[in-house]
């Protein structure tokens, strides 16, 4: 089979080239690709970025939201069947150390990330681990399923913080903000407010996936949260972007005692106003990934009662031979999600 492979260490590097069929190890199932989204994750490998230099070898098959079909089943799987639709959760786990244990598998102390610590799903073809995929849920538009890693970040992020009947600031709005807003409107937020710099076409999105109030580089974003708020600030603040200034403004927009949830992955150490955390009561919590398996099943919840309006925040859908082409929009921030389709 072709694949799209980092093959040189620089910007791009990519090209596609011939790989074996991978074939299932034991409890693990063979899967066929019908999609494949483009995340962040795989900007900062095709930039080659410090942290992709140190957790991607050259060679590697990338590419890891993603759904398919099941072809072959490994020796000693038993939930899953041929023909079954799945969708991949990315975080590999041991099962044994003592975070699994607990109930942390997406931060597994020996753990791996499909697509970046192993051949992932910018392919034909991939092999995944069977506890690592997920059937998709009954009624939703199966050309979508590859969303539901982004879509999970999302409902994970939130859930670290207070949102039915709360007010809730979302700073980022990248594919995961976007999708955080539409969760937090179904979840019945009281009031989001949604917060990027200057992509005003992301910022439309916003308003129409139910934001109430959008601030950009033109706002004093945390008087703005305040006077949105009477003076209080809001109850959960999400940080999705990156920036050191949103976390900033995050930490002095919440109200006392409020929750600041961060999923963004900053180039260098931010500077942090412990100050505030602390004069303020804070709770800051770092999120990665999905939490296994209570996130998912919160999305499937979501989901099926299909009070969500995933499919505005996909902006583009090409054919995955044409990956190059995507990686190029993706980088441009003219889009939302961006979906690499394969044939039949």
């Amino acid at each position: 089979m072709l694949a799209w492979t980092k093959i040189r260490g620089e910007e791009n590097g990519f090209e596609l080239i011939e790989h074996q069929i991978p074939k299932p190890r034991e409890k693990e199932i063979l899967v066929r690709t019908r999609s494949t989204s483009i995340c962040g994750t795989d900007l900062h490998i095709w930039l080659w970025d410090e942290w992709s230099r140190k957790n991607v070898k050259l060679g590697t098959i990338t590419g890891h939201e993603t759904s398919g079909v099941i072809t072959q089943l490994g020796k000693g799987v038993t939930e899953h069947q041929i023909g079954d639709h799945v969708a991949v959760e990315c975080h590999i786990g041991d099962g044994t150390c003592e975070r699994c244990q607990e109930g942390n598998a997406h931060v597994c102390e020996h753990g791996k990330i499909f697509g970046v610590h192993q051949h992932g799903a910018f392919a034909p073809y991939f092999t995944i681990p069977a506890t690592n995929a997920r059937k998709v849920p009954d009624g939703f538009d199966e050309s979508l399923a590859s969303i539901q890693d982004p879509l999970g970040n999302a409902i994970h992020t939130l859930s670290a913080g207070p949102i039915t009947g709360c007010d809730v600031a979302i700073h980022g709005l990248g594919p995961i903000g976007l999708f955080a807003i539409d969760v937090a409107r179904a979840q019945g937020a009281r009031t989001i407010i949604a917060i990027d710099w200057q992509n005003e076409m992301r910022m439309r999105m916003a308003g129409e996936l139910g934001a109430d109030l959008i601030l950009g580089c033109d706002d004093d974003v945390v008087e703005a949260i305040l006077t949105a708020t009477n003076g209080r600030g809001v109850d959960t603040s999400c940080e999705f972007s990156g920036s050191p200034t949103a976390l900033s403004n995050a930490l002095r927009s919440t109200r006392l005692a409020g929750h600041v949830n961060v999923l963004g992955v900053y180039g260098t150490d931010p500077i942090v106003p412990i100050n505030e955390i602390v004069f303020r009561y804070l709770t800051v919590k770092g999120i990665n990934g999905r939490h296994m398996w209570s996130t998912w099943d919160t999305m499937y919840d979501l989901l099926s009662k299909n009070v969500l309006n995933v499919a505005q925040v996909v902006t583009h859908r090409l054919h995955w031979h044409d990956f190059q082409s995507a990686m190029t929009l993706v980088r441009s921030g003219e889009c939302g999600k961006v979906i690499l389709d394969f044939d039949e």
